[in-house]
């Protein structure tokens, strides 16, 4: 029996933590992931295209294999990120959804949280209360209102929101806030527009 194998790439260990736990939901079957950290966005954009050329090796050797890119959009224009998400595997392969092959297959998915991992977060308020049961009822009010548009400061305004009812007092803990929060997170709840895209990225390459 053929193993599909995929290859999540991210920028930090908070994302690889949450991940590791979120696909676990998401895969099944024959179907292997491995999630990888390269420790900032700017290192992962770095070394994309040699990674991307060793990827394009190992499927043309015969391996079922899938690749997807997540990062921050931070402050940058999503849409010149997602360019240089895409030219990463221009000239090297393997091909990506937006830029299929000829006989329109690909092998590569680029995803962009937005603006941060802590959005997917805000996205399932109800997901937060299990993590911690101090906080009130769910609500869509405030920085619920609008996952996805927090300023650029999502980590900053759900750290205030958690601070506000005792939880994370001092510092911000990202890795602990994600190990907490990502197992109540329910794919079909969540309202962060990006996260429902990353869920469509998974399900289409697989």
């Amino acid at each position: 029996m053929t193993v599909r194998r995929l290859e999540v790439l991210v920028e930090e260990p908070s994302a690889k933590v949450a991940l590791d736990i979120l696909l676990k939901k998401m895969v099944s079957g024959t179907t292997r992931f491995a999630v990888r950290d390269f420790g900032s966005k700017h290192k992962l954009l770095r070394v994309l295209p040699e990674r991307l050329a060793g990827y394009a090796k190992r499927i043309q050797a015969g391996e079922d294999l899938r690749i997807l890119v997540l990062v921050d959009k931070d402050s940058d224009d999503c849409e010149a990120l997602k360019n240089r998400l895409e030219g990463g595997a221009v000239g090297c392969g393997p091909a990506t959804k937006s830029r299929p092959d000829v006989q329109g297959r690909f092998h590569v998915v680029n995803r962009i949280v937005v603006e941060e991992l802590e959005s997917w977060f805000i996205g399932d308020p109800v997901a937060l209360r299990k993590a911690f049961p101090k906080l009130p009822p769910a609500n869509s009010k405030g920085i619920f209102a609008r996952p996805d548009n927090q300023g650029n400061r999502a980590w900053e305004n759900l750290h205030r929101f958690l601070k506000k009812h005792g939880i994370f007092r001092n510092s911000y803990p990202k890795i602990e806030a994600a190990r907490k929060i990502a197992p109540h997170i329910d794919l079909a709840r969540n309202r962060s527009p990006s996260f429902r895209q990353f869920c469509i990225g998974v399900e289409v390459l697989l």
